[in-house]
């Protein structure tokens, strides 16, 4: 909910079974619900990019690697990224997309290996779920359904104070990624 970015990655993994698909269209049901609320990885920049411009939030659902080329991409989308290409059917007219956009990566290994990228990310491992506790997901659905606004309430809540406090909070020390830290420290009050 953050306007300006730039946006930290969600990595979440687990074993099977511990949730982390449903998780994660549940988060995308919350911020940006449209008709895809998760899709795979794509494997390059000018998809990732085109998929961007596109939604407000990039879910990636059951990732398993990351190659070296999409994890600079990621970085540079997590605080604001260009790419430009060739106009079609022009020889010199040239198309810009620029876009920096939250993004969450599930899968069931870690996938993010390299600094840069890591030190952009919040990492989430999830526990696999109890056979004795699992349920349908009619019924998960309909409780997270009536549960939806009050989520929703208590975020646009802990926006209200980011956007209040953000310019008065001073860090101790500055991390990477922050603005996103400063925006954080912000919303915690609330």
């Amino acid at each position: 909910f953050n306007p300006r970015g730039p946006y930290p990655l969600l990595f979440l993994h687990g074993e099977q079974g511990s949730g982390k698909s449903t998780l994660t269209r549940m988060i995308t049901e919350i911020v940006d619900p449209s008709t895809l609320d998760t899709r795979s990885l794509p494997s390059g920049e000018r998809d990732l990019v085109i998929a961007a411009e596109n939604a407000r939030v990039l879910a990636f659902d059951n990732s398993s690697n990351l190659s070296s080329n999409l994890s600079d991409v990621l970085c540079r989308l997590s605080t604001g990224s260009g790419f430009t290409t060739r106009t079609l059917y022009s020889d010199r007219g040239e198309e810009i997309f620029e876009s920096a956009r939250p993004v969450i990566i599930n899968g069931i290994e870690q996938v993010a290996e390299r600094s840069d990228l890591m030190d952009r990310s919040l990492f989430v491992e999830l526990q696999s779920i109890p056979e004795n506790e699992r349920r349908t997901e009619q019924d998960l659905w309909k409780e997270f359904r009536e549960d939806q606004p009050h989520i929703l309430g208590g975020l646009v809540w802990a926006v209200s104070a980011a956007l209040k406090r953000q310019d008065q909070v001073q860090l101790d020390t500055m991390p990477r990624m922050a603005d996103f830290a400063q925006w954080a420290v912000a919303a915690e009050p609330a």
